[in-house]
């Protein structure tokens, strides 16, 4: 009850508030990603991919306190899969790397404290890179072999697109350690440092087809970020 009042709260304020500063103020991320895909309905071994996601973010602040943010951000994710399958005479170990890299652009209800912040919003993605690469290990009798190779049909049989819920929550460091909310002068920026835990829930299954169990994956990505933004002071 009191996060649906609190939400009704900040959405009359956006909408009754004029912004502030009608150019935006821009930020620069690098974050680190730890991604998965997860809806493995057969219980293997998956693994995190790590990798970088660089992220250009335009604030437009409503006050000092409220914020709309949105920007772009190239996002590495995907994981790692091993299945085993057993025959009579052999098993099989295959490992398979999912690496897929996505445009992101969310659109964030920021709201500032003093020291930390939190925001929350609904992204969109489409993947520029899908590469699904494999490699089998076969054990007959003690005699192992080797092979691999990459699914080019991959990105013809997932979807390209993704539409989720974001959220993070950081904190914001002063370069002159000077506090905010001046409550009396004329309205300037300062430039911070933030530092932050953000986490994507896709909404979107990655399998095309609705058919197809080895792809049943929707996508789960926490990023550790740091920041050089500008705040309303």
């Amino acid at each position: 009850m009191l996060l649906k009042l609190r939400i009704s709260i900040i959405i009359f304020m956006f909408f009754m508030a004029k912004p502030s500063f009608s150019q935006p103020l821009v930020g620069f991320q690098m974050g680190l990603n730890l991604a998965k895909l997860v809806g493995d309905e057969q219980n293997e071994d998956t693994r995190v991919r790590l990798g970088v996601a660089p992220y250009l973010s335009f604030d437009f602040p409503i006050n000092n306190i409220l914020i709309i943010e949105t920007g772009i951000s190239y996002s590495m994710q995907g994981m790692q899969r091993t299945r085993i399958e057993k025959t009579p005479t052999s098993v099989f170990t295959t490992d398979t790397k999912y690496q897929l890299d996505y445009v992101v652009i969310p659109i964030y209800v920021m709201e500032n404290f003093e020291d930390f912040y939190a925001k929350l919003g609904p992204y969109g993605a489409y993947a520029v890179s899908a590469v699904e690469k494999w490699e089998m290990n076969e054990n007959t009798a003690g005699v192992i072999t080797n092979t691999s190779g990459t699914n080019l049909e991959f990105p013809n049989q997932i979807n390209l697109y993704d539409i989720g819920l974001s959220m993070a929550f950081g904190y914001i460091h002063y370069f002159d350690n000077r506090h905010r909310r001046r409550r009396f002068g004329r309205r300037r920026t300062t430039t911070v440092l933030q530092i932050d835990l953000k986490y994507n829930f896709g909404l979107i299954t990655l399998d095309k087809t609705g058919n197809n169990s080895n792809l049943n994956f929707k996508n789960r990505v926490f990023t550790f970020g740091i920041t050089i933004n500008s705040i309303l002071d």
